[in-house]
């Protein structure tokens, strides 16, 4: 096990991620503040569409050829071929769905659907050749890459703002940008690897990634079905008001997957050689994630009202009730991740897929079964019963079929942590959002420093990294 290379990445993936999350969370707060509930409604609404819809290009190759490429590299070039190949078949079959079922929505947001439709194809295409750099553990290059398609799209979006053009010339930077990021993937790509397209594997290929493929579809559609529902039942000002709380927190969601991607090649190593060494790094991965987790949701609930009123200038008072509610998605979402992980990295990855699949199908009932009674709420409620479920449900499968997971020793530090943090920002509240959050954040960094030896240790690195700069 390489630990310098899994810092690299690690380093690499994480910096990379918390500027590009950051760039595009403050580039989304100025969109949705710029549209107002109603247009971004239609924004949010052609982007759930469209996004539903291309996930079902990934038929779970892509990940196949990292399970299989990080552990003998000489499959990379068959398995990259036939994951282009299929990808790009599917794309433009993907899109042309995307107009066939487009015709219910208003005319701005059929605009929008065939611009963003083929930027999504570009962009999944990235994602594949993303998936290749994670096989071979260059992570780094990667998330470099990444980096850059989130600038370019910051850069042309500002454009637009500032020109003062409409929502559907927000749709074009997407496109510009993951065309660009595209051709340069080409040209480093050209002398590294030559991808080889071996037609009679590839329904072998197909059949051993379906499982992954069918838990990202599931995993997916799961984070924009609410919205996607929402836009079939609710006007585009409701859609917009649910989707300025939600995206608040969706934009936070990538803090799991960054801190296990690095993780995969050797996860997987682990799950066949050592599953003692696999359960440990799993469940400190699990306490790391539960700690950032449950700080996250605890300090959106009890600053939810100052928090919206200031990022999104008054104009979507409505949304903090609904962002009270949909915070707690961070902290389940980070806590069952890492769960759903250990089925992967053990060859368990289809009971991974059935729990999605259940999940995705309780979410829809839960929407629309409690439409009546809540309205936007039905949405808010839903995802959070949803992801305990999922959570209870992927814990039960590892004690039972995997190992004796030790988890709840991992929480009472956080919890107590996570306390003294909320007094804190509830005595702050009348403050600036920033200003009481930062000071609850330190106390909570503190107490957990105090209380926690495993994050003393992380502190007391930190800490020596810092002095030897």
């Amino acid at each position: 096990m390489d630990t310098r290379l899994i810092a690299k990445n690690a380093t690499a993936l994480g910096v990379s991620s918390l500027l590009a999350k950051s760039i595009a969370a403050v580039l989304g707060i100025f969109v949705t503040r710029y549209l107002g509930p109603g247009p971004f409604g239609d924004y949010s609404t052609a982007y759930a569409y469209v996004g539903t819809i291309i996930i079902f290009a990934e038929l779970g190759i892509s990940q196949l050829m990292v399970q299989e490429g990080s552990k003998n590299a000489k499959v990379l070039p068959q398995y990259f071929g036939n994951t282009l190949l299929v990808k790009t078949l599917l794309c433009a079959l993907c899109y042309l769905i995307m107009l066939l079922f487009m015709f219910p929505y208003n005319e701005t947001v059929r605009a929008m659907v065939l611009v963003v439709g083929v930027a999504v194809c570009f962009n999944a295409i990235n994602q594949s050749i993303y998936n290749y750099y994670q096989a071979v553990q260059k992570i780094y290059i990667a998330a470099l890459y990444q980096f850059l398609t989130t600038v370019l799209i910051a850069v042309f979006t500002i454009i637009v703002l500032v020109a003062g053009l409409g929502v559907v010339s927000i749709t074009f930077t997407h496109l510009l940008a993951y065309a660009i990021t595209t051709v340069l993937l080409y040209l480093a790509l050209r002398k590294e690897i030559k991808p080889r397209v071996e037609l009679p594997t590839l329904p072998n290929m197909v059949v051993h990634g379906l499982p992954f493929g069918i838990h990202r579809i599931f995993y997916n559609v799961f984070t924009q079905f609410s919205i996607l529902a929402l836009s079939w039942t609710a006007t585009s000002e409701e859609v917009g008001i649910f989707s300025a709380a939600y995206k608040l927190i969706l934009i936070l969601v990538f803090i799991p997957s960054m801190m296990t991607s690095a993780l995969y090649p050797v996860l997987y190593q682990l799950g066949d050689s050592d599953r003692n060494q696999h359960q440990g790094v799993i469940e400190k991965v699990f306490k790391a994630l539960s700690a950032v987790g449950i700080a996250g949701s605890t300090l959106f609930f009890v600053l939810a009202g100052p928090l919206t009123v200031w990022l999104y200038d008054g104009k979507f008072n409505a949304s903090i009730p609904i962002l009270m509610i949909v915070c707690w998605f961070l902290a389940l979402e980070c806590m069952s991740f890492s769960l759903g992980d250990i089925l992967t990295t053990t060859g368990r990855q289809m009971q991974r897929t059935i729990i999605q699949g259940i999940s995705l199908a309780l979410l829809a009932g839960l929407i629309f079964g409690l439409r009546p009674w809540l309205g936007l709420y039905s949405a808010a409620y839903g995802i959070i019963i949803v992801e305990i479920f999922i959570f209870l449900a992927y814990y039960v499968l590892i004690r039972k079929n995997v190992y004796k997971i030790r988890l709840w020793r991992q929480l009472p530090s956080t919890i107590i942590s996570a306390l003294c943090m909320a007094g804190t920002a509830w005595l702050l509240i009348d403050l600036h959002p920033l200003l009481s959050a930062s000071v609850a954040g330190v106390v909570f960094c503190l107490v957990i420093v105090a209380i926690d030896k495993d994050f003393r240790k992380i502190g007391a690195y930190v800490v020596r990294r810092v002095l030897r700069r």
